[in-house]
């Protein structure tokens, strides 16, 4: 019965008590000081080469000798490409590697299920990115609203957003360091190379693609299903071209989770990845062994104990999406 499970919705189907709830959670959280762990584990984890490299001479971040940024401490046009667009020498513990995919799963159950230490009744929604995409104004979607996301930065305001539960002055977000950092910033579509948002089309191509990663194991796998869903793939495109559309926090991956919509767009990958399992039941994760440390089926993703293989079947981790509740009538996990 799906009852046995929580169920992942579509961000634009929840009820406006659904909605207020998931956001008061959010909140809680936050003030907690629970939030921001997510933020420093997905710092530490881009900052843990697989395998290990030598730190450059600019200081202890592995992508610092790669960065420019202005005076406000964010990252610039050109530098936001480098991020979105190849690192394939940059592969760390939870990105351009095949571990990619579980360490994320596993990073938004942790979420959850704090989110529900709050609220037992709140699941982590998806935006589904690739129908906003279809909007005439993608950024005029729901999600933005004052109720729920909040919308785009302030450009007379440095990019600082003004509007909805997550707006500068009552959400402190913090730098690559663990740092306050002052407020959220968004700056929708800020270059042409994220200029639009991945399309159903984008999201039906990769569903077919096989295996599931592939060596050099990194952002130059191909065909790899892990890689093209990551976005490097004639990339920007997927999860880094809506990294880069959001911009912001959200454009500058290691603090990425500073801005909320980021469990909601992970949320959308890891929704993806589902679907893709379920289409091909018979594709295996790779690599089994021999490939990168904290990337093989067995090996532990840092900073956790947590394997790969054991977030390979998210229904065993109690939750399901909306569009499965058909397929697991009678299904018991």
């Amino acid at each position: 019965m799906t009852a046995e499970y929580n169920i992942r919705k579509n961000a634009l189907h929840l009820s406006e008590q659904e909605k207020r709830k998931y956001i008061h959670a959010v909140l809680v959280l936050k003030e907690k000081g629970i939030y921001n762990r997510y933020v420093a584990w997905h710092a530490a984890a881009g900052r843990f080469q697989t395998p290990p490299v030598k730190r450059p001479e600019a200081g202890n971040d592995p992508l610092a000798s790669t960065r420019s940024h202005n005076d406000h401490g964010e990252r610039t046009g050109a530098d936001n490409d480098n991020i979105h667009g190849s690192h394939g020498d940059q592969r760390n513990a939870a990105h351009s590697g095949p571990a990619f995919l579980p360490w994320h799963r596993y990073f938004l159950w942790l979420f959850e299920r704090d989110l529900q230490s709050i609220d037992p009744s709140v699941t982590i929604p998806y935006w589904d990115w690739a129908a906003d995409s279809e909007l005439e104004d993608p950024a005029s979607s729901p999600i933005w609203d004052s109720d729920f996301m909040g919308g785009n930065g302030n450009k007379r305001k440095n990019n600082l957003v003004d509007s909805g539960p997550f707006a500068a002055g009552g959400w402190e977000v913090l730098d690559e360091e663990g740092k306050p950092s002052g407020g959220l910033k968004r700056n929708f579509r800020s270059s042409e190379q994220v200029a639009n948002l991945p399309t159903k089309q984008d999201v039906q191509n990769v569903l077919k693609v096989t295996p599931f990663d592939a060596p050099p194991w990194n952002s130059e796998s191909n065909p790899s299903f892990r890689n093209q869903l990551e976005g490097f793939v004639d990339g920007p495109n997927l999860h880094n071209l809506v990294h880069g559309w959001v911009g912001g926090h959200m454009g500058s991956v290691p603090v990425s989770p500073n801005d909320p919509v980021f469990f909601l767009h992970h949320a959308n990958v890891d929704r993806i990845w589902a679907m893709w399992k379920i289409r091909h039941r018979e594709e295996k994760y790779l690599p089994r062994r021999g490939g990168p440390f904290s990337h093989n089926l067995n090996d532990p993703m840092f900073p956790w104990d947590i394997t790969p293989k054991e977030m390979i079947n998210h229904r065993k981790l109690g939750y399901i999406y909306d569009m499965e509740r058909k397929m697991v009538k009678g299904d018991h996990h």
